[in-house]
């Protein structure tokens, strides 16, 4: 992934930051065998604060029954300043150093535009 003008590790593209309209994301985390009932909690931490935030219109999490350990998220936000705000809050620095050793794989991460 390129890591050039990203912030949180090249997670965020540029041109999301930049947005004066809404952005959303839809990712994807795996936990390490063994880990998953330590990343859920980690994960359920992070969702009343987040959804506080101002420039919060959704976060969602969801796992699928017939993959333990499977998360996926949806996240909607005014601009791409009230992302950056976000990712910058301490809870979510907190988090995101949390989860690097509980996570099997690098967060995936599909990151959308509006239509209308």
């Amino acid at each position: 992934m390129n890591t050039e003008n990203t912030v949180t590790d090249g997670l965020i593209p540029a041109d999301i930051l930049a947005s004066a309209t809404p952005v959303a994301v839809y990712g994807y985390a795996r936990a390490r065998a063994g880990e998953e009932s330590r990343l859920l909690g980690e994960i359920q931490a992070v969702i009343g604060p987040t959804r506080e935030e101002a420039g919060c219109e959704q976060y969602v999490v969801h796992t699928a029954p017939d993959e333990p350990g499977a998360f996926a998220f949806y996240e909607r936000w005014s601009s791409g300043a009230h992302l950056l705000a976000h990712v910058s809050q301490p809870f979510m620095q907190k988090y995101f150093a949390a989860i690097a050793d509980l996570v099997d794989t690098e967060l995936e991460a599909h990151w959308l535009n509006p239509v209308s």
